[in-house]
This record gives C-alpha cells, sequence and structure tokens, in this order.
C-alpha cells in the first residue's frame, strides 16, 4: 500500500513538473530561438544553416537546448509559489504600490457594488471576494484566492494558515489528489502568462535593437501580450476550481485533527474555541489549557480586534485589465514607429 501511495505522489509530481515546467518551458525557448531566425535571415535560411551542420555540432547543441530547459523548467517549477503570489497582487516597491492601489481601488469599488440580496450578486461574492472589506486584493485572482482562505475562519473560526500543513497530512489521498490536480491547472495557466508576458517584453526589445520589420515587431509582441492577458483569464476559472477544493477540505476533513490532537470534543467548549487554542498553541506556543481557563473567567472567545472600516472608495476606477491593454497597445505603436 505505500508503495502504491509513493507511485501515484510520484506520478503527480512529475506530471506538475512537466506541465508547470518543462512544457512551457519548451515553447518559450522554442519561440525565443524562432524570434531571432526570423530577425536575422529568416526561418528558412536558419534552417539550411543547421542542416549544414554535422551531426557532432547537431547533438551539442540540441544537448545543450535540453540541458538549458531542463534547468529553467526546474527553477520554474519552483517558483510556482512566487508567481501565484505575484499574480494575487502582492506588489511591492515603488511600481508595485501605485499598481497595488489602482487595483485596490477598483475592486473596493466594485465589490460594494454588489447586492448580498441579489442571487448573482452572492454567488460572486461567495466565490469572488473575500468576507472582509479590508482584506480585498487588487486582483481577480487575488480576490478568488483569499475568498477561500478567509472561509475557515469565517465559518469555524480556523486560522489556515497555521492549521493547512497539519492539515493537509491527514487528508484522504482522494482529497490530495483533487487537491494537486486542481493547484497544477492553476499554475500552469500562470505560468503559461508570466512567459508569455516575459516573452513579449524580450523580444519587443530585441526585435527593436536589433531593426527588425515592423511587422515582425508587432507580431511577436503583441501576441506575446494578448497570449499573456488569455491565459491569466483562464487561470481565474482554475482559481475558483482550487478554492472550492480548498473550502471542502475544511467543511468535510477537518475533523480528521481534531481527533488527532484529541481535541475532537472536550466538554464545555465549542469549535471556535478550540480552533483558537490549537492555532495560539502552535504559532506563539501558548498552553492550550491557558486559552481555555482564559475562556471559562471572561466568558468569551472572541477576543480578535475588529478589523477597521476600509477607505472609501473613489468615485471613478479604471479597469486594470484596461490599463494593461492600453499599454501593451502603446509599446505596439510606439515599436512599430521606430522601425519605420
Amino acid at each position: 500500500m505505500l508503495g502504491a501511495v509513493v507511485k501515484e505522489a510520484g506520478g503527480l509530481l512529475d506530471r506538475r513538473f512537466f506541465l508547470n515546467g518543462l512544457l512551457p518551458m519548451l515553447a518559450f525557448l522554442g519561440c525565443c530561438l524562432l524570434t531571432v531566425a526570423a530577425a536575422r535571415g529568416g526561418v528558412a535560411g536558419a534552417v539550411a544553416a543547421w542542416q549544414r551542420q554535422g551531426a557532432t555540432i547537431k547533438t551539442v547543441h540540441v544537448l545543450a537546448f535540453l540541458v538549458v530547459a531542463l534547468l529553467a523548467a526546474a527553477w520554474l517549477a519552483s517558483a510556482a509559489t512566487t508567481l501565484v503570489r505575484l499574480y494575487e497582487g502582492y506588489w511591492p516597491g515603488r511600481i508595485g504600490r501605485p499598481l497595488r492601489a489602482l487595483g485596490l481601488r477598483w475592486h473596493r469599488r466594485r465589490m460594494s457594488a454588489l447586492d448580498p440580496g441579489d442571487d448573482a450578486d452572492y454567488a460572486r461574492l461567495h466565490t469572488s471576494y473575500p468576507s472582509d472589506p479590508a482584506e480585498v486584493m487588487p486582483t481577480r485572482l487575488g480576490n478568488i484566492l483569499k475568498n477561500a482562505e478567509l472561509h475557515p475562519e469565517d465559518r469555524y473560526g480556523l486560522d489556515a494558515v497555521v492549521i493547512w500543513p497539519r492539515l493537509y497530512p491527514l487528508l484522504p489521498e482522494e482529497q490530495r489528489a483533487a487537491l494537486v490536480a486542481a493547484r497544477t491547472e492553476l499554475e500552469f495557466f500562470l505560468t503559461v502568462s508570466a512567459l508569455a508576458a516575459v516573452y513579449s517584453a524580450a523580444s519587443g526589445i530585441f526585435l527593436v535593437v536589433a531593426g527588425a520589420a515592423p511587422g515582425l515587431f508587432l507580431l511577436c509582441h503583441t501576441a506575446g501580450g494578448v497570449v499573456a492577458l488569455l491565459a491569466y483569464r483562464a487561470a481565474l476559472p482554475s482559481a475558483r476550481l482550487y478554492g472550492q477544493q480548498v473550502k471542502v477540505t475544511f467543511d468535510v476533513h477537518r475533523d480528521l485533527l481534531l481527533k488527532a490532537t484529541g481535541q475532537h470534543d472536550p466538554e464545555g467548549f465549542d469549535e471556535r474555541l478550540r480552533w483558537q487554542a490549537l492555532a495560539r498553541h502552535w504559532y506563539r506556543g501558548i498552553p492550550l489549557a491557558a486559552t481555555f481557563d482564559a475562556a471559562t473567567f471572561e466568558g468569551a472567545a472572541g477576543d480578535d480586534p475588529v478589523p477597521d472600516e476600509p477607505p472609501a472608495p473613489p468615485r471613478r476606477a479604471l479597469l486594470p485589465a484596461a490599463v494593461v491593454l492600453a499599454a501593451l497597445l502603446l509599446t505596439s505603436a510606439l515599436g512599430a514607429l521606430l522601425l519605420r
């Protein structure tokens, strides 16, 4: 049984590396080579030059390409979490802060316009925005994932960041496989989007410096930007699916951790207090009895500070996707003018 579980886990990891690392990186490097060939004599000339090479030179080039692709794919797969956080909207620095403020204004305004009494609006709030307006993120992807992250705290008083690493090893194999599959799909689309954006910028700069034809510049630069936007849009349903799987995990399987820690049904304390005691014990080292005793003498378990009200959104806010699209069109036009 253990061998079968290890084999299945290895298969999932292999598939995840292939989809989220190797396959996108091969496509990215292939597009880069085609762009360089097209800018320097054309693809037909590059193919003819390749055919004139000896077998040894071809073998060395192919092996070098594969080694570079594997190393780059390994780095890309290891950076999956950082990539997801980037698309969620964790943007530091002088450039990131204004962009983050733009996204926050837009999404706070959009969230405040939704009516919980309307079925369609409630469905959007239930899957696409966090319950706390102060937790709104500057991107649609960030709000979808933040919604799933805050779900266990809203329903059960459970700190998902602290509890998740301890709950995950106890999950049934089928649930872990469903989580890995949903996360893999999400990371695949974000990886494609990121590589397409890098290709759009890098090919644009290279073609301008190389003095390529305007049509080639427009094709490479604009196509890369469009693919990046489309892949990001495709990642949103995958993010909702992954968020739903995270919610299901806490809704259905959270008792596994309570049973494993001997806190399944302590007499006289509700579930929210039990989770609060466990989170304090694991994160702060506070004994469980201290939390239970404090609740007994103070007569209340909910001592978390109430978050401040978020700032009122402005009357006008630009759609972030429209800003990105306008920037893409502007750079395409400027590049084409420089190459005329």
